[in-house]
Formats: structure tokens, sequence, C-alpha cells
């Protein structure tokens, strides 16, 4: 097959607005693009974060295009405590604090329409 890369990955969302503040503004991701009001990428370094509007039924898996899951991204963060921090005081929700693993630090918070977005920091200063 040759797979080379991961060049992008798709979060859908219900709330194009709310998901371009959080991504944009919130997470403060640099904007990489538009195409048309369903579809905003960002960049996150080392791949494209692609947020997709989805209608009601794609998000309950009533259509034949449906997501049948939502996703979840890792995010390599310099300090995975102070970026926590700055996020609550931003209202963003922690759905899981802190954790110290051999390998990492890392905690998740949710973004507006429920993703998973974990923040990640490897103990060896590594990201990718």
């Amino acid at each position: 097959m040759g797979v080379r890369a991961v060049d992008f990955v798709g979060i859908p969302v219900r709330d194009m607005e709310a998901a371009k503040t959080f991504y944009g503004e919130v997470l403060g991701l640099p904007a990489a693009g538009a195409f048309g009001d369903r579809w905003a990428e960002y960049d996150a370094g080392n791949v494209t974060l692609a947020v997709i509007q989805v209608d009601a039924s794609e998000w309950t898996g009533q259509s034949s295009g449906s997501w049948q899951t939502r996703v979840a991204v890792a995010l390599a963060v310099t300090d995975v405590k102070a970026t926590v921090a700055e996020l609550e005081k931003k209202g963003v929700k922690v759905t899981s604090e802190v954790q110290d693993f051999p390998p990492c630090y890392m905690a998740m918070v949710e973004d507006p329409d429920g993703n998973s977005v974990f923040l990640h920091q490897r103990k060896d200063g590594t990201a990718g």
C-alpha cells in the first residue's frame, strides 16, 4: 500500500463557529485553510486538523456517510501542567487531570462537541 504519512485528522463537529473559536482562539492553532463553510483546517505542527461540520443525520449515524464515532487527537505541548491551567482559565472542560506515565505526562480536555483532545508531553523532549 505504501502509506507515507498522516496528512490530516478529521474532527466532526456540529457547531463550526464554536469549533473555530476552540481550535483557533482557545488552543491558538494557526488557520491553515477553509473549504466552504463546513471545513476548516488548523496547523498542528506535523499534521493538519480538519474540522468538519456534520449535520444531525451524519452525527447520529442515520446517513450512509455518517461519522460513527468521534475522534481523539493528541497535541504535543511543552508543559502539560501549564497548558491545563491556561485552558481551565479559558473555561475549557478538563476530563482527565495531568497524569504521570513512564514516557510522558498527559491530560485530556474536550472541544465544544465532546471530542477528546489529549495534551501530551514526552519526557525525552521529542514531539511528533
